[in-house]
């Protein structure tokens, strides 16, 4: 399986990847240490927040961009436009595809999709 990088700054995201089952063997991205230097293909799941909430996975993903096989967003769809932005910023940016976006911290059927997508890629 494919490793699971992933930012939470509110719980959400860390609160799906703990119903995936992976918290033991994904990595969290946190303001309060270094980020890490991939040396494997990884996935990077991200919440949806305001660019400067999210310096520290901008630096992280310009340190590592070139294992990144794709993006998972989690958002609100009640803010429209806004929903996932941080992960179609990041498509945009470094030209990665989105590979699933959900909402809070998913549904059973993301996380299988999810679980999918993570056993596909390896």
């Amino acid at each position: 399986m494919i490793t699971l990088v992933f930012y939470s700054l509110t719980g959400q995201c860390r609160r799906f990847v703990d119903k995936l089952g992976l918290l033991d063997t994904s990595i969290e991205l946190k303001s309060t240490a270094n980020y890490p230097r991939m040396t494997s293909p990884f996935i990077l799941l991200v919440p949806s927040y305001d660019d400067s909430d999210v310096e520290l996975v901008d630096d992280f993903l310009t340190e590592n961009v070139a294992l990144c096989q794709g993006l998972l967003g989690s958002g609100n769809r009640n803010f429209g436009p806004e929903f996932c932005k941080t992960a179609r910023r990041y498509a945009q940016t470094y030209g990665l595809p989105i590979l699933h976006e959900f909402e809070f911290n998913g549904t059973d059927q993301d996380l299988e999709y999810v679980k999918g997508i993570l056993s596909h890629e390896s």
